[in-house]
Order: structure tokens, then sequence, then C-alpha cells
């Protein structure tokens, strides 16, 4: 016990320090289990994790009911862990929308969308409404489904454009088990929702398409 005590200790004190520079991705995992199980060892428990789902990002994106079939893990442990893991996708929205901040920069973006509906087993449309400073006026979940087949979304981002007065959108959404690459039924929807936006004078910004590990920017590969 007093060994094991000693490790938790050690890893708490390089955190206070550093925060996760020179960790290890088990060592990251390790850490946050510490949380979940008060007494043991759980570094076999992360590495076993890490073996079983392939990268710290990947654990934290499996399902629970996945999650506490590996050795070590249980129903509880498992839904802590996910549990975590939401936290973050909550954080990030609530500081969208709760402080001013400008949408600058693609890779910050694509982290945030990653955490709010990376990790989602169907597909789902996510919309930031922003004014005409690139503040983030407001995120929404539009739809949960498959987001090429539903003609109700451009009706439906146009009405919640209008009720936050935005000037600009950005969508995304996620292609859960496939490529980060749109179909023809996406670039069709995405035409659609832009032209609709526009009747308004409304700009569509861009639309992402995100999956576990690449992205996709309509914006960048110049379809928008």
């Amino acid at each position: 016990m007093k060994a094991e005590t000693g490790h938790r200790e050690r890893l708490r004190i390089r955190f206070e320090k550093n925060g996760f520079a020179g960790f290890h991705d088990y060592e990251v995992l390790e850490y946050l289990l510490t949380f979940i199980f008060r007494q043991g060892d759980v570094k076999p428990v992360a590495k076993e994790l890490i073996k079983t789902f392939g990268s710290f990002s990947r654990v934290l994106d499996a399902p629970a009911e996945k999650i506490e079939q590996v050795n070590g893990m249980g129903k509880i442990s498992a839904l802590n862990l996910v549990a975590l893991r939401q936290a973050m996708a909550y954080y990030f929205k609530d500081h969208l929308t709760t402080d001013t901040i400008q949408i600058t920069k693609l890779s910050a973006l694509v982290e945030m969308l990653r955490a709010s509906i990376g990790n989602r087993p169907n597909e789902v449309l996510f919309a930031i409404f922003l004014n005409a400073k690139n503040e983030v006026l407001a995120t929404n979940e539009l739809g949960e489904g498959t987001v090429s087949q539903s003609s109700a979304f451009p009706r439906r981002i146009v009405e919640e454009a209008l009720k936050y007065k935005a000037t600009s959108v950005i969508l995304a959404h996620n292609h859960p088990g496939g490529v980060a690459e749109p179909s023809d039924q996406d670039i069709s929807i995405t035409n659609e929702i832009k032209k609709a936006l526009g009747l308004i004078d409304i700009s569509l910004q861009d639309h992402i398409i995100i999956n576990e590990e690449e992205y996709y920017s309509f914006k960048r590969e110049n379809l928008i």
C-alpha cells in the first residue's frame, strides 16, 4: 500500500510542477484513474486500456460498455471514465457560450468539435452561430442520425440563425467509423444550407467533418 501511495504522490508532484509535460500516454490515463480508483495500483489498468483501444484519445472515446470489459475495470469505473471525457465536451461548450470567444484558428475549432461530438456513435449535426466579430453567440446540436439525408436541416439552421441574430454559421458533423470526407449527399445538403442562409444575408463559413483522427474542412478544400 505504501509503495502504491508513494507512486501516486510522485505522479501528483510531477503534474503539479509541469502539468502533463513529459508524461507517457498511459501515465496521463493513470493519473486520471487515481480519481476513480481511490486505492490500488492503476498503472496496469491504464496500460491495458491503452493496449486494448490503441491510444489515450481512443480510450476516452470508447463507449462505457466496452471499457468495462477491460481487465481491472467495471461498470461504475467505466462510467466514471466516460464522465471525465464528457466533462471535456461540456467545458468547451460552456466556455464558448459564457465567454466572448472569437473563432480564429481551425485547429482549435476542430479540438472543440472533436471533444463535443467526436465520439458519438451516430452522425450528429453541430452548429456554431457567430456575430460580425466572429464571436460565438451559441452552439447547438441540431439533430442526430444521417445528416446528409435530412431535408429539415436548412430550415432549422435558418430559424436558429435568426433567433441568435447571427451573421455567419459554422457547421460540423461526425463520421463515426468512417473517413473524414464528404459524400455527394453531404456536399448537396451543404449547398442547400448555404443557399438558404444566403437568402437572409447570413454566410456559411465552413462545414467540418470529423472522425477520431482526421477532419475535413469544406472551406479549406474550396467547397464553400
